[in-house]
């Protein structure tokens, strides 16, 4: 009987603290995201408002340019917000669980919790239980949402009013197998070129062969650029048959529109889903492997570091002894946001000399036994 009320009183005291931890994620989240939102649209207003103009006209109403402005800032910065959660939800976490922790100590619940024989330790389980919630949410914000939104969060300012960035001119391209690519166009939209060109070479860089067409689209199934009227030219290393074009429907390579917008756009291997990246490692001498690598492995890596940074951290508020809460701020404060930032750029930063998986892992292994010695220090 004892042991089912202790049970239940501890049932109740987990979901008291886990609803605390999420409202204060929920309100400090919103509020940095509106913060940066706010003034980014401030800064930018001139664009948006010309995109307004544009699309209403001149004669229109200042009630319906201002909607209109209104309606693109938030067509630009909407998107944004799961590219927000992914970056910033491990540090916001941290900032939630800080505040839980000052208003349970300035309420001197720890003493009435400790009077009752429960451990300090103990209530950490909670926040941890948030953590790895918060983290599985990531998780399906990586594999489902980023990858669709993707083309939305490449646009500038002053796309706001597209689906997509504009379409742009490939300059020569080589995929893995050395082949170039060059094209009057690449619209990332709809992942088509206009006018290509392919100039297939051997090992010594000579042309073995050309392709050209009006347009190609992307086939998926069978990573090759289907041509529209395309044409095709055999050439021997000695110059022969250049002349002999015939009809040609498909050109196989490994530059698909995902690795062409990744050329252009750095960013868009973070945007990838696991499957979007083991399709395109099919080719694991191609130039953005590495980069794709360490992306894959990378994004577990900080979920772990995240959980691990806020055990580092809640040890500063987790204390016996009541008051001298802004003191453990700044020191919590000093500590964890350069810890985080640091271990975070480390991840993220190629570092010479150093593979991609002892990169992505050396932030974690070295904080493991910190956030163990912090644990167990927590006096109780």
């Amino acid at each position: 009987m004892v042991e089912a009320c202790a049970a239940l009183i501890m049932s109740i005291l987990d979901r008291h603290i886990a609803g605390r931890i999420l409202l204060n994620f929920v309100l400090l989240f919103a509020v940095l995201f509106l913060f940066a939102s706010t003034i980014d649209v401030i800064l930018n207003l001139d664009e948006f408002t010309k995109l307004a103009k544009k699309a209403s006209g001149e004669d229109a109403s200042w009630i319906t340019q201002f909607g209109m402005t209104l309606g693109y800032a938030a067509n630009y910065h909407l998107p944004q917000f799961f590219q927000f959660y992914a970056w910033l939800y491990g540090i916001v976490l941290v900032g939630a669980a800080g505040f839980t922790l000052v208003q349970m100590n300035r309420c001197r619940e720890f003493v009435a919790i400790v009077a009752c024989g429960v451990s300090l330790r103990r209530l950490a389980m909670p926040f941890l239980c948030i953590a790895v919630g918060l983290s599985a949410i990531q998780i399906l914000n990586q594999e489902l949402v980023l990858p669709r939104v993707a083309p939305l969060l490449l646009r500038s300012h002053r796309h706001a009013s597209q689906d997509s960035v504009d379409a742009y001119p490939v300059r020569f391209t080589d995929d893995a197998a050395g082949t170039l690519l060059q094209a009057a166009s690449f619209d990332p939209g709809t992942g088509r070129l206009r006018d290509p060109s392919f100039i297939a070479r051997d090992s010594q860089g000579r042309t073995t062969g050309r392709w050209w067409a009006k347009s190609a689209d992307w086939n998926a199934a069978e990573f090759a650029w289907d041509l529209t009227d395309g044409q095709q030219v055999e050439i021997e290393p000695d110059g022969r048959g250049s002349s002999r074009a015939k009809p040609a429907d498909q050109v196989k390579t490994d530059l698909s529109p995902t690795r062409l917008a990744m050329r252009r756009y750095g960013q868009v291997a973070s945007m990838l889903s696991l499957g979007q990246i083991s399709d395109m490692l099919e080719w694991p001498d191609s130039r953005e492997a590495p980069a794709l690598r360490r992306s894959a492995m990378t994004r577990f890596s900080v979920l772990v570091l995240n959980i691990l940074v806020l055990i580092i951290a809640i040890p500063f508020f987790l204390d016996r002894v009541p008051g001298g809460l802004f003191v453990k701020s700044i020191k919590c404060a000093g500590l964890v946001i350069p810890l985080y930032f640091t271990a975070a750029g480390i991840m993220l930063i190629p570092i010479p000399g150093i593979g991609s998986l002892l990169e992505s892992v050396l932030p974690v292994l070295v904080l493991l036994p910190v956030a163990l010695l912090r644990v167990g220090g927590i006096k109780t």
